[in-house]
């Protein structure tokens, strides 16, 4: 890392700081974030390297995810502690992450009654036996033996952990988990020690500060991550969250603090934040509670994505330490390129909370914009040149998945062009970029772009590629990427379909964005679609039109998008009046060019009628756009189809297959 860069440019977030004993190579925190890379409760090797390469990409601290520290943990998903089976592991772990001068830290939870899964957790507990505000469960209510048991627990484990070489501790105690259950006096409604008043619900945290420190000695680093305000009633607010802070702060034990919003509840969202709302929201928050804790040192925490923004935290005091939890998904060498000037080499947090949906439903950690996440090589990764280089290769499509397949492939050695139909990169990528909350997917596109051109791929755009078009460049491979169309509804005449009588989505949102001003009469959307795509659309019409209409055959809306995006959704459409309707069709017989669109109960078929319809468009499945397959290969050309062309589906698996073919090329 070039630290004189680093000091011209960001110095306040590239200066050291003492924390501790430990003096810290810069301010830049990985927040703790789930991977599921353990291996049946083992340390595996893939999970060492996703640490260990944010620890070479510039982290100071990394903070893992919540790891099996309670004898009821162990036999579960998370890396066992408890037992002692892992600590070679653990200490092979802290090893890779402190070489790199960098402070492992552990990260000590249980989601107690939470759950936001469909159906009832198997086994809860928490600190009275009330009903998760999510899924509804009831928990058995912890004994105040019990309780003591827990804390022993955490201290065994802790303890386990300071062995194998972990810097210390951090301990979660919100977004509902058993921490903030008990603090809350809306989860809490205990009579014995643990309960009351709120130095009573806060034993359990402070209770087990005291027997970390005095078990393990002033050399163990403990970080203590408190609830904010929780949106829900009777639970934390602004003036509660300040109390806790004082209790926590008297017990005098706490290296730093940081701070989360929202609960185990409807207010789940709150601690993903995207770009719906402010960048960094919780800053200036985050500093005023920070008053009630003087001499802590302070983490700043949400939707901090840019390097600009880190330096402003702290060279206004609003924080000491910087932490990044899905920006360092996205890219492991955030900290190195910021501070050698390749800001535009990093690959940014798009926000779209794909990360937090595929571990919250057990899957593996996974990123838009990040197609390498647990690599042994991911940090500051550069394609090695192929023994094969110099093949004529054509992309067809400049969406995410082509311009992942072209720059990777070129820079690899082969000789790219790119055919796109749009005047500019970036597929529907970029149209919904212009949509309320879309504005990061940019970087997406940016950054292949970029790359593109330093390794001297040929573009092409503002014309449709045809099957001469593509032969006339004398292609060894085709890269066929060019996305996907919406399916005609079954319910419009199949003749009006090429008359642009009712445009598609997508369509709409092309013709409008240019234009301003506001128009009379209701914008009706007929969903099939279920993405965020659609509700960023319905919010755009919502600002263009007098009413808004959102009709779906389904039981919900935003039925493809993980829980903490569809609470959003939920959220913004109601707060601006947009009408959603539910399980219906519209109805061949409509009165479409009357400005009426009857639709159809689906089970019942009982009707109703929209009028005043000014505007009718459709999100329904999507057809790969993949005629040009057929003719490639019976001329003998090798073709490969990718992201939507292949099968409509995410950005995800957009830039997940165009890296992996043109790492095959």
């Amino acid at each position: 890392m070039s630290l004189d860069r680093a000091a011209s440019a960001y110095p306040h977030l590239f200066s050291r700081f003492d924390l501790g004993r430990f003096t810290l190579k810069n301010r830049i925190v990985h927040a703790s974030m789930t991977t599921r890379f353990a291996e049946a409760g083992a340390v595996s090797d893939r999970l060492i390297a996703y640490h260990a390469n944010r620890a070479r990409g510039g982290a100071a601290i990394s903070v893992t995810e919540p790891l099996g520290v309670l004898a009821q943990h162990v036999g579960g998903p998370r890396v066992d502690v408890w037992s002692g089976r892992n600590n070679e592991g653990l200490r092979r772990w802290a090893a890779a992450v402190e070489a790199h001068d960098c402070r492992l830290l552990a990260q000590l939870q249980d989601g107690g009654r939470g759950r936001h899964e469909d159906g009832r957790p198997g086994a809860p507990f928490g600190a009275s036996a009330l009903p998760d505000d999510l899924s509804g469960g009831v928990p058995h209510a912890l004994s105040a033996g019990e309780v003591e048991m827990m804390i022993a627990d955490f201290v065994r484990s802790a303890r386990l952990l300071h062995a194998a070489g972990f810097a210390g501790v951090e301990i979660s105690a919100g977004h509902g988990h058993i921490f903030h259950q008990f603090l809350s006096a809306h989860a809490n409604r205990r009579e014995d020690r643990f309960g009351g008043d709120l130095a009573g619900r806060a034993r359990l945290l402070t209770e087990l500060l005291a027997a970390l420190r005095a078990e393990l000695g002033p050399g163990l680093l403990i970080g203590v991550k408190l609830p904010g305000e929780d949106g829900v009633a009777g639970g934390i607010d602004m003036a509660q969250a300040r109390a806790i802070t004082g209790l926590v702060h008297a017990t005098g034990v706490v290296d730093y603090l940081t701070w989360c919003w929202g609960s185990h509840a409807e207010s789940l969202y709150w601690h993903l934040p995207d770009l719906h709302g402010v960048r960094a929201p919780f800053v200036d928050k985050i500093h005023a509670l920070a008053k009630a804790a003087p001499g802590v040192a302070v983490g700043a925490l949400g939707l901090i994505t840019d390097p600009n923004e880190g330096e402003r935290i702290v060279r206004d005091s609003a924080a000491d330490l910087v932490m990044l939890g899905r920006p360092l998904v996205a890219d492991p060498a955030w900290g190195i390129k910021a501070a050698e000037g390749r800001e535009a080499q990093i690959r940014y947090c798009v926000s779209c909370n794909t990360c937090w949906h595929l571990i919250s439903t057990h899957a593996t950690l996974q990123c838009d914009n990040n197609p390498r996440v647990g690599r042994a090589d991911e940090a500051d990764w550069r394609p090695a040149r192929a023994p094969g280089a110099g093949r004529r290769v054509v992309v067809v499509g400049a969406g995410v998945a082509g311009l992942e397949a072209a720059w990777v492939a070129a820079a690899r050695g082969h000789r790219v062009t790119v055919l796109g139909a749009g005047a500019e990169v970036g597929g529907k990528a970029r149209l919904h970029a212009l949509l309320p909350g879309g504005e990061n997917l940019s970087s997406i596109y940016d950054f292949q772009r970029l790359s593109a051109d330093r390794y001297g791929v040929t573009f092409r755009l503002g014309a449709a590629a045809d099957i001469d078009a593509v032969m006339a460049l004398g292609p060894e491979v085709v890269v066929l990427a060019a996305g996907s169309t919406p399916s005609w509804p079954a319910f419009l005449p199949v003749e009006w379909r090429n008359e642009g009588l009712i445009p598609d989505l997508r369509q709409t949102i092309a013709a409008l964005a240019p234009r301003s001003g506001r128009e009379a009469g209701t914008a009706f959307i007929h969903d099939q679609d279920q993405t965020a795509f659609t509700y960023a659309a319905a919010e755009f019409l919502g600002r263009r039109f007098e009413r808004v209409v959102v009709a779906t055959p389904r039981e919900r809306i935003a039925g493809a998008e993980s829980l903490v995006n569809r609470q959003g959704v939920y959220r913004r459409l109601h707060d601006r009046g947009v009408d959603i309707i539910t399980l219906v069709e519209p109805a061949a017989n409509s009165r479409f060019d009357e400005g009426e669109v009857t639709l159809a109960q689906v089970y019942t078929g009982e009707r109703r009628i929209v009028r005043d319809v000014a505007l009718m468009t459709f999100a329904t499945p999507r057809i790969p756009d993949d005629t040009l397959a057929a003719p490639l290969r019976a001329l003998g050309v090798e073709t490969h189809l990718i992201g939507d062309c292949f099968a409509p589906r995410w950005v995800l698996n957009a830039t997940a297959e165009g890296h992996r073919l043109g790492l095959s090329l």
